[in-house]
């Protein structure tokens, strides 16, 4: 049995969708990268490197970590002006003297490629359709939809409680499951993890989960990505719980590109 959740016979299908869209239309992706974070940057490179293979023009702007509000801000007025870019994102998460909501508000909800502007994360609240969806939660959903996984009455455990989980949260709440949010602070998060049928972990740390935090038979969705070693991981041990779980997704190869 197959326990890999790829996600490259969903992604071939939609790059070949872009590939025809990119022959009559012209698309510029502008990402603002702050600071040297391993992790960060991988996920920067994927995305030039697609959008190169696309077709489509990507500006990547690497700040160092001090920089200052003023300058990305300004810098995010420029891209929503210039009427060549059609998608800005800054690769999150940013250094904590920096204010991300401040941030990330500033982009043109019409630009905002991340779904991460207060009015696009307010209509999925209401469980309206925003301009654009979170990307990263909505690739965990079409893995979903694609494997035929049932949502509904499942109950989800995640694991963190940043700019992924919690939009991805509230579209899978809206999908009729149960869930539970875990963070750093979660009293006995094993005893949360271990009840989860499917659990979705984004919490930045290399290889935490084991498999002593699943049940046999649970269904997990890997969003970390780490570099150690010249090799690709996620927050999940893959080794460790491979053998426990019913699906997984890989890293590499899973919702990253997604």
């Amino acid at each position: 049995m197959n326990k890999y959740l790829s996600s490259k016979p969903i992604t071939e299908k939609y790059y070949d969708i872009i590939k025809e869209r990119v022959k009559s239309n012209s698309f510029k992706l502008a990402i603002i990268l702050v600071g040297e974070r391993e992790d960060s940057k991988v996920y920067v490179n994927i995305k030039k490197k697609k959008c190169s293979e696309l077709g489509i023009d990507c500006e990547v702007v690497n700040y160092e970590t001090d920089i200052s509000e003023e300058i990305i801000i300004s810098k995010i007025h420029s891209f929503n002006c210039d009427n060549s870019v059609t998608g800005i994102m800054v690769q999150l998460p940013l250094p904590k003297h920096l204010n991300k909501n401040k941030i990330l508000y500033q982009i043109d909800e019409k630009k905002d490629v991340d779904g991460l502007h207060i009015n696009n994360l307010g209509k999925l609240m209401n469980n309206d359709i925003p301009t654009f969806y979170p990307c990263t939660p909505l690739a965990v959903t079409k893995i979903f939809e694609h494997y035929n996984i049932d949502l509904e009455g499942k109950h989800v455990v995640f694991v963190g409680t940043g700019m992924v989980n919690l939009p991805l949260s509230l579209m899978l709440l809206n999908k009729k499951a149960s869930i539970t949010l875990c963070n750093e602070h979660t009293i006995d998060i094993k005893d949360k993890t271990n009840k989860a049928d499917i659990l979705i972990v984004a919490c930045g740390k290399s290889k935490l989960i084991k498999k002593d935090w699943i049940k046999e038979g649970s269904i997990i969705i890997d969003i970390g990505i780490h570099k150690n070693n010249g090799k690709l991981n996620g927050d999940v041990d893959f080794e460790d719980v491979i053998d426990k779980v019913k699906y997984i997704t890989p890293v590499p190869g899973g919702i990253g590109p997604m």
